[in-house]
């Protein structure tokens, strides 16, 4: 498979049903975890940025929630994809039918709060 889009797609579809998310650090050593985040990497070193933040419009595997977060630590996002990022974040740690997603991704947000004050109230723009 040589679309970096559908290697994305499949790899959060492997990830999901093996139970690995983005903000679980018992998985940042995962092989499959890094090989997602390679993918989206190989996007940011690309400049599709903005191509790869199409991704936020998919829903299913975590599809958004792992693209929000590979542009938010690995890329260089201006101020509204980063609040893009951010909102999509915020989203699922509100996730009513996850509850081990919303646990990781309110873990993350209090994490970051202290660099971030307005991430209390961040929102997705155009989901």
């Amino acid at each position: 498979m040589n679309n970096k889009g559908d290697r994305f797609l499949l790899q959060c579809k492997v990830n999901y049903f093996k139970g690995i998310t983005p903000s679980n650090p018992i998985n940042y050593q995962d092989l499959d975890y890094q090989l997602l985040i390679d993918i989206g990497v190989e996007y940011l070193h690309s400049n599709e940025i903005e191509e790869f933040a199409y991704f936020f419009r998919e829903s299913q595997y975590f599809v958004p929630l792992w693209a929000a977060h590979i542009i938010y630590d690995y890329g260089n996002p201006n101020n509204q994809l980063k609040k893009e990022c951010l909102g999509v974040i915020k989203d699922y740690s509100e996730h009513p039918l996850n509850s081990k997603i919303s646990e990781e991704e309110t873990a993350w947000i209090k994490l970051h709060q202290n660099e971030f004050p307005s991430l209390a109230s961040a929102s997705p723009s155009g989901l």
